[in-house]
């Protein structure tokens, strides 16, 4: 007669075990979900800022090019001040380093 109470118990114990691994079966699968959700809109937001921004680095570019072609000689100019600030710039490092 033990033997029989034992074994319902532990069938018992089984049973509500697996109920227990369904529901949590259950509850990570609805995480699971949300987070994937949660993945996608990230991710389409963040695609929609990177077009915005890559819009509006085209469209700087497009505008310091069309400066440049309006004004050769100031972008000469620039071109030849930065070159000499280099060049300073690595005189006087090359100084201090030696």
């Amino acid at each position: 007669m033990a033997d029989i109470t034992l074994d319902k118990d532990i069938n018992a114990q089984i049973e509500e075990l697996r109920n227990q691994i369904a529901k949590l079966s259950a509850d990570l699968a609805s995480r699971i979900d949300i987070a994937s959700e949660r993945a996608d809109e990230a991710l389409s937001s963040a695609k929609t800022r990177v077009s915005n921004v890559a819009d509006q680095a085209r469209t700087e570019g497009r505008n310091v090019v069309q400066a440049a072609k309006d004004n050769p000689t100031a972008t000469s100019s620039i071109l030849m001040v930065t070159a000499l600030l280099g060049l300073f710039a690595g005189l006087l490092i090359g100084k201090l380093t030696d």
